[in-house]
């Protein structure tokens, strides 16, 4: 995972502000997207995830449901054990996304903890280089 500092890469900052308008954090995270990233949105604790997903090219957004809590809004509905090869849901509830197009980035932000979260982009391994050297200001395994 890169921590980037966006005052440094303009391209990145578009992508994330098409996704969330109102973002304005100086930074985000970027990591290569693998398949199986949990994508639910529900609130626990003060803090709720929300995800987006935006074409590179044209910066056209395609949001996620904000709505779903594994077992009240899926598992409770009967939508579990489920694939259609892109979205997969678990026998409790857990929606993976398990595919992501070369073009496209997934991100992540929301609220954490009653605050802004910093947003985590998510880009496909072949859409990676061109973040590598882009701002990085500090590298970690995760």
């Amino acid at each position: 995972m890169l921590t980037i500092d966006l005052k440094g890469v303009s391209d990145l900052k578009r992508v994330i502000q098409a996704a969330f308008p109102g973002y304005k954090k100086h930074r985000a995270f970027v990591s290569v997207f693998s398949p199986g990233v949990r994508i639910n949105s529900y609130w626990d604790g003060g803090s709720k995830s929300e995800f987006a997903v935006v074409e590179l090219d044209s910066l056209r957004r395609v949001s996620l449901p904000t709505s779903t809590h594994p077992y009240f809004d899926v598992a409770r509905k009967g939508i579990m054990d489920a694939t259609d090869g892109v979205i997969e849901v678990d026998h409790v509830g857990n929606i993976s996304l398990r595919v992501l197009p070369d073009g496209y980035v997934l991100i992540e932000a929301g609220t954490f903890c009653g605050k802004a979260a910093t947003a985590h982009v998510f880009v496909p391994a072949a859409n990676m280089p061109k973040f590598l050297t882009a701002g990085a200001i500090d590298r970690e395994v995760r």
